[in-house]
């Protein structure tokens, strides 16, 4: 695979993102990939110095060339808060305690997070938008655990070994 490019860097650009990374703040790690990248490092070299995923350092990057500086810095969101009713967290509980491919004929089987917020979001119309992490402060209220991929556990197995053979499978 090709090595991503990175445009030359004005001198000013160069002071700038050595001040992002001596202020702390959020985005001081973006600022951190593209000084490395500037310095000649590939990006294999980048991911091993600080732990980032490929595809994050070469969209930094890119985003970098598109837009400079203000193509790195974080920005404040506002997100509207929304109302959440009892009966609106009742319905989200009982819709990711369903399997989805036997409750909602969906062709899977696990919900995750995000998808279980899209789903009462833009198909059933419950929420007009709803994040996965309300999602998960939703299931975690009502006592629903999920995997560490973001995925909802329901037991289905009738499989006298089920927790065996899972336990198994992850070593």
């Amino acid at each position: 695979m090709r090595d991503t490019f990175l445009r030359l860097l004005s001198d000013d650009e160069r002071n700038m993102l050595y001040d992002m990374i001596e202020d702390g703040e959020e985005s001081s790690y973006r600022a951190k990939l593209i000084l490395l990248k500037d310095e000649g490092c590939t990006v294999p070299e980048i991911r091993r110095a600080t732990n980032h995923h490929d595809i994050n350092i070469r969209k930094w990057i890119h985003r970098f060339n598109e837009k400079g500086i203000e193509g790195i810095v974080s920005k404040v969101h506002k997100h509207k808060s929304i109302k959440l009713t009892v009966e609106i967290e009742e319905k989200i509980v009982e819709i990711a305690s369903k399997n989805p491919r036997e409750g909602y004929g969906l062709p899977f089987s696990t919900w995750s997070l995000r998808v279980l917020a899209g789903y009462v979001s833009k198909e059933l119309n419950i929420v007009d938008s709803i994040s996965h992490t309300e999602i998960r402060s939703i299931l975690l209220k009502h006592g629903i655990k999920y995997h560490r991929q973001s995925k909802i556990t329901l037991r289905t197995s009738t499989d006298p070994e089920y927790d065996l053979k899972k336990r198994g499978s992850k070593n």
